[in-house]
């Protein structure tokens, strides 16, 4: 049975947190154990996952680096809209100030949120997994440059559709055939 971590911003709000429960769903229990690390508490969609998984958070040493890395806090998100995180390694200190309950080693690691966030860098530089993925949700994304820095960490980038590994290829020319796939 192979080990899986599975990152994302929470389980509440948008459209990527129905489609990350829908991954879940899907997955099959005799082939995965599965670990989901989350980065917020909000748990407004839990009710729609039908399988028990371990559900763990990403604490912070305090309130205020967690303010940093939150796309449900005002610094978290200027710091991602603006991509300061392209210039000042703010994710990277964040990992640094930031820990989980008992992660272990996994044979594969994901980043389900995938939006240039703070959760891309905390699994590119925090979770021992022998391959490592992301997901890219949106075909708009001037944010990705937060997270650039962070490509060779991974062994895989999932577009989830033609046109957002389009638009990744043609901004990325570099990992097009080596690490974006595209996927439905």
């Amino acid at each position: 049975m192979k080990k899986l971590l599975v990152i994302a911003k929470s389980l509440g709000g948008g459209g990527s947190e129905v489609a990350l429960i829908e991954f879940l769903n899907h997955l099959d229990e005799s082939k995965y154990d599965v670990t989901l690390l989350l980065l917020d508490k909000d748990t407004e969609y839990k009710y729609r996952l039908k399988k028990k998984l371990k559900i763990k958070y990403i604490e912070f040493d305090n309130k205020i680096y967690h303010s940093l890395a939150s796309m449900y806090t005002l610094p978290g998100k200027i710091i991602k809209k603006l991509k300061l995180n392209k210039y000042f390694l703010i994710y990277n200190l964040l990992a640094k100030h930031s820990k989980t309950q008992e992660l272990s080693h996994y044979d594969i690691a994901i980043d389900f949120y995938g939006y240039g966030a703070f959760t891309t860098a905390f699994l590119a530089l925090n979770v021992n997994a022998d391959k490592k993925a992301f997901w890219l949700h949106d075909k708009q994304m001037p944010w990705i440059t937060n997270v650039e820095r962070y490509f060779n960490d991974y062994d895989k980038i999932f577009g989830v559709s033609k046109a957002i590994k389009n638009t990744f290829d043609s901004m990325y020319p570099k990992y097009k055939k080596s690490q974006v796939s595209f996927i439905m």
